[in-house]
């Protein structure tokens, strides 16, 4: 079944927006994690710490500049009996990797069931009241400007291999370490310099802090471009990126789904 881009990005990337299946209610919030720096305009999303300077950089350029940077977190709570107004997710598969604590976590991204899973802004609702008990990143998303998307479409890098593609065709990067980052290519080619004891003091604390788990450092000196390194979703897996566009036709974001929700 093809993936609405637009439907899926779009409830995504909502302040309080809510998701609830048989064992866990979902709550998005949004985390500004300031600007970051991109000399080059060549954006690049990876797995920072394995693959950095690896991976090319999308088609898709933007002017140099400093962007800010946000992650969107899926504040995760116990699911109630009664919910007023919710649906139970139906069609539905296992996750690749890392459930939260209560039984593991199924989504299927691209089912009926997620079109019409229940999600609402009710501040009243009763997932609220309840303990959280866990908290993962859901996207990432790079800011070009602050206007509104009217057009999603898949964000691609030249020659792409096709064994990196997922199940609905979007090229998506390996995660190993169980961080992504969207940064300049020239930051990147950067960081592949360094030796591993910094990277690892750098990027790699124990124990390591909550979601979003944001951790930032100046790649290169010279042209000040950074990485600013965030968990992702349920840990190792591919991660696809997309790119919004304006009404007339320009960048407004870059955003990589960590398929949480």
């Amino acid at each position: 079944m093809a993936v609405d881009i637009g439907e899926m990005l779009d409830r995504l990337l909502v302040e309080d927006a809510r998701y609830v299946d048989d064992t866990h209610d979902y709550r998005l919030t949004m985390v500004p994690l300031g600007e970051v720096t991109l000399p080059s305009g060549r954006v690049v999303a990876c797995d920072p710490l394995v693959h950095p300077g690896e991976t090319p950089p999308f088609t898709v350029t933007v002017p140099p500049g400093r962007y800010p940077l946000r992650a969107w977190v899926a504040v995760v709570h116990p699911a109630a009996g009664d919910r007023p107004g919710g649906r139970r997710l139906a069609d539905q598969r296992v996750l690749a990797s890392g459930p939260p604590p209560g039984g593991p976590l199924t989504r299927d991204r691209a089912s009926p069931a997620r079109d019409h899973a229940a999600s609402t802004r009710d501040r009243a609702t009763p997932g609220r009241d309840r303990p959280e008990s866990d908290r993962r990143t859901a996207a990432l998303q790079l800011v070009i400007r602050e206007e509104p998307v009217v057009a999603w479409e898949p964000a691609v890098v030249p020659g792409a291999d096709p064994g990196l593609l997922d199940e609905d065709g979007f090229w998506a990067y390996p995660v190993d370490s169980g961080v992504g980052t969207l940064a300049d290519e020239c930051a990147l080619a950067a960081l592949e310099t360094w030796a591993y004891a910094r990277v690892e003091r750098v990027f790699l604390p124990e124990p390591p802090p909550p979601a979003p788990g944001a951790l930032r450092a100046i790649a290169d000196p010279a042209t000040g471009a950074d990485v600013v390194a965030v968990s992702t979703g349920w840990g190792e897996d591919a991660y696809a990126t997309f790119v919004g566009r304006t009404a007339s036709g320009e960048v407004a974001s870059f955003v990589t789904d960590f398929r949480v929700v």
